[in-house]
């Protein structure tokens, strides 16, 4: 019986030494490296949620690799020099870009100190966290939200480009959605006059393509909003006011941003879906 006590006794030290442990990081002002394959609208969305979160709690520094595998060496060098520098690596990896290099790269990372924004992988071992997009079942959701303004047409159209890293998950939640209502879907890689039809509705993933299409409506004295349908994948500030206002499906970028840092100074290592949002307008 005492052995049983004295067993627990040392259980439940160590338990109190972790939390310590992760108390005492807390106090003292945390060194995080967030990397990120390039910057755009969207990821300094991300950024400036962890920020917001980490406000005066971390010394963050943003660094930009481009996933290559001419870069590979480079950034092995960069990563073993930070490695003891940094107290978490926060990585936003390009979905086509992490070959077999580079994941042995990030799997000598300590998971402790590990954090992957956006997408799962895989081969990256261990228990590290996460914040992640579910990209198929997340489009579908967002479909069956606006399910009642999208069957005012007989078919839904995807724009995808073709070099998209996720392409093969979205355009399977469009096809799931299709099929479901009894819709006929079309998927296509540019913007034509003659993809662009009356009746229709268009989920268009490029700002590029959203462009076209506006501009083939204008050409064609297509109403949008009355004539056609448009859905425009993440959402930006000037999608409130062009045309009257385009609907938007979009991951909360800035709410990524914050998760990832409360999983940081909660020291979780859990896999946590970001919200996606369905906002309606005029397009619609």
């Amino acid at each position: 019986m005492l052995l049983g006590h004295n067993k627990t006794k040392k259980t439940l030290s160590l338990t109190a030494q972790l939390a310590n442990s992760h108390k005492s990081l807390q106090k003292k002002t945390l060194k995080i490296l967030m990397v990120f394959s390039r910057l755009n609208d969207f990821k300094h969305e991300i950024y400036d949620g962890f920020m917001n979160e980490m406000e005066g709690k971390a010394t963050v520094d943003l660094y930009i690799h481009q996933f290559s595998t001419q870069n590979a060496f480079h950034f092995e060098k960069v990563i073993k020099e930070k490695i003891s520098q940094y107290d978490y690596f926060a990585f936003m990896l390009h979905a086509n870009c992490p070959n077999e290099d580079f994941l042995k790269i990030i799997n000598s990372i300590p998971t402790g100190k590990l954090i992957l924004l956006e997408k799962r992988n895989e081969f990256i071992r261990g228990n590290y966290a996460c914040v992640y997009q579910d990209f198929e079942q997340d489009i579908y959701e967002a479909l069956f939200k606006a399910k009642e303004s999208i069957m005012k047409y007989n078919t839904i159209n995807c724009i995808i480009q073709e070099h998209y890293a996720n392409a093969y998950f979205v355009i399977e939640g469009v096809k799931k959605f299709a099929k479901e209502n009894q819709l006929q879907c079309n998927i296509y890689s540019e913007v034509a006059e003659s993809t662009i039809r009356s009746k229709e509705a268009y989920l268009i993933l490029s700002e590029r393509y959203l462009a076209e299409t506006l501009v083939c409506c204008q050409h064609k004295k297509i109403k949008v909003g009355q004539d056609i349908g448009i859905v425009s994948y993440n959402e930006t500030p000037i999608k409130e006011i062009l045309s009257g206002g385009i609907t938007v499906v979009s991951t909360d970028h800035f709410q990524l941003g914050k998760n990832a840092a409360d999983l940081i100074l909660s020291g979780k290592k859990e896999h946590i879906r970001n919200p996606f949002l369905f906002i309606q307008r005029n397009s619609l």
